[in-house]
């Protein structure tokens, strides 16, 4: 299936301009639906619907109409990939249906000062949760720090699906600017966990693409920043003050590069926020 890049969080989400939603089946009962540049995986069965990440108010009502299309059944569960506002808005659209998501989710609700966080968490879990739904199983995966705290792998094993929010795009070097709270060990955890589970299907909440290849070539590149990255930091560790490693970050967002990758969109300006982010990472945890 062709890619389509679409990481236009604000312009899109802030606004609510509505786009022609997309509308992917993905196994029997299982589909993938795009709008407003966000995927959500939808499961149908006879008791009810799942949802992941509804994201906003409008987006989650076009998300409604196009489940109506599908089955008369309503939304029954509502999976969170983590705490993103981007993604949690929406939840009430669908009264009664239960909204689960990481433990770590509900504090950080709590601290919300927008009003668009769930009002009610329903169901929290800690490191994996898993559960039948519609005769098929559901598994819940915390990845640990990543993409925020509670990033969240959905995992579908019966079907080889993967559903994940936040942690890679296809050849497109994520903007700097959105990867201020990632922790890039965390990430390349999270991708190599994705890659371990052997998936079919790789659904990103930022694109279109189903593509597994894309998970892929993430996990091949965030391993080369990290080698990358690390190597410089050790040799700075052995041969100056551990400080010296700060000191030298700027420097290094500038001068490390991978030219393998200069074919990405983005690579050009915004590879220098990955060097930082995986260096950040590496030595301060953040």
């Amino acid at each position: 299936m062709h890619s389509i890049i679409i990481w236009v969080l604000a312009a899109t989400l802030m606004t609510g301009d509505v786009e022609a939603a997309e509308v992917v089946k993905l196994k029997q009962g299982a589909y993938a639906i795009s709008e407003a540049g966000v995927t959500s995986l939808a499961l149908l069965s006879e008791d009810g619907v799942l949802i992941t990440d509804p994201a906003n108010p409008e987006r989650a009502k076009v998300l409604q109409a196009e489940i109506a299309r599908l089955t008369s059944r309503p939304v029954t569960r509502i999976v969170l990939s983590h705490e993103h506002l981007d993604h949690v808005g929406g939840t009430e659209v669908f009264p009664g249906a239960e909204v689960i998501c990481h433990i770590s989710c509900k504090a950080l609700f709590d601290l919300d000062v927008t009003g668009a966080a769930p009002k009610k968490v329903h169901a929290v879990f800690d490191d994996r949760h898993s559960f039948q739904f519609g005769g098929r199983k559901v598994t819940l995966i915390h990845v640990g720090p990543a993409d925020g705290f509670a990033s969240t792998i959905i995992h579908l094993p019966e079907d080889g699906i993967v559903y994940s929010a936040d942690l890679y795009a296809d050849r497109y070097i994520i903007p700097g600017v959105w990867m201020d709270n990632d922790n890039y060990l965390g990430v390349l955890k999270a991708l190599k966990l994705m890659q371990d589970l052997k998936p079919q299907i790789a659904v990103n909440a930022h694109s279109t693409s189903t593509s597994v290849q894309a998970l892929q070539e993430n996990v091949t590149f965030v391993e080369d920043l990290f080698q990358l990255v690390s190597a410089q930091i050790n040799r700075t560790m052995t041969t100056k003050a551990p400080g010296a490693v700060m000191d030298n970050i700027p420097r290094w967002s500038q001068e490390l590069k991978l030219d393998q990758y200069k074919d990405w969109s983005n690579y050009a300006t915004e590879f220098p926020a990955h060097v930082r982010r995986m260096a950040l990472s590496i030595y301060h945890g953040g």
